[in-house]
């Protein structure tokens, strides 16, 4: 025959730890009852929300990467207008954006090779707010030439030795590089125009585009020498 159970008074639980703290977490259940119920809610709620917000931006990015796929085929085709609508439009639409970032800088090329250089510097400044990699030393050489074009040595420098600091590569780095040495040759400063140039000059074979470069420099840096001599 099954003896009864034996009842376990709250005494008894008080001289063992494993079932005091059973106990204890029970009471404190039973009093915040209520409390829990509505933090477990929240939390449910939050997760919803967070779900939803991830769905909506992923589908938002898929959006405007097809957007600036369709104005990089017009201008694949050479429709260069309709190619400049859709990327304004890719802009307004999903502005923040990695597409409309890129979409930022292509624009600004565009507006550079149509000479419409003001258009080209306000939209090369917004890309240069939050950059994305692959266009960010081609938007910084950019602003360079532009800043060139406007007379302004000291920001067209600038902009030159932060290209040469994000360089992805050491031949990238070298070629502008070079740039910065032709800047220099142009502003009188011959001695850092010579060292940049000899130090690429050194690096390359004869068969090198940078070699030929550096070589051309160092050939104008000399005429500069003879004819202050």
């Amino acid at each position: 025959m099954l003896k009864a159970r034996k009842r376990i008074t709250k005494k008894e639980i008080k001289h063992d730890p494993f079932l005091e703290s059973i106990y204890q977490t029970k009471e404190y259940f039973e009093k915040n009852v209520k409390t829990i119920t509505r933090a477990g809610i929240g939390l449910v709620a939050v997760l919803i929300v967070v779900f939803i917000l991830n769905k909506n931006l992923n589908a938002e990015r898929n959006d405007s990467e097809a957007a600036l796929g369709k104005a990089i085929v017009n201008l694949g085709i050479g429709d260069r207008d309709n190619a400049l609508l859709q990327l304004e439009l890719l802009i307004d639409d999903y502005s923040g954006s990695d597409a409309a970032q890129r979409g930022s800088f292509m624009l600004a090329r565009l507006f550079y090779e149509q000479k419409d250089f003001l258009t080209a510097e306000s939209y090369l400044l917004d890309f240069l707010d939050d950059p994305t990699k692959e266009f960010h030393t081609g938007a910084l050489m950019m602003m360079a030439e532009l800043e060139k074009i406007n007379g302004n040595t000291s920001s067209e420098e600038d902009y030159l030795k932060e290209a040469i600091k994000n360089a992805s590569s050491d031949s990238e780095k070298d070629k502008f590089s070079l740039v910065l040495a032709e800047h220099f040759m142009r502003s009188g400063n011959y001695v850092d125009a010579r060292e940049l140039s000899e130090s690429i000059y050194n690096k390359y074979d004869k068969n090198s585009n940078l070699y030929n470069k550096s070589e051309e420099i160092l050939g104008h840096l000399h005429t500069f020498s003879s004819d202050e001599q």
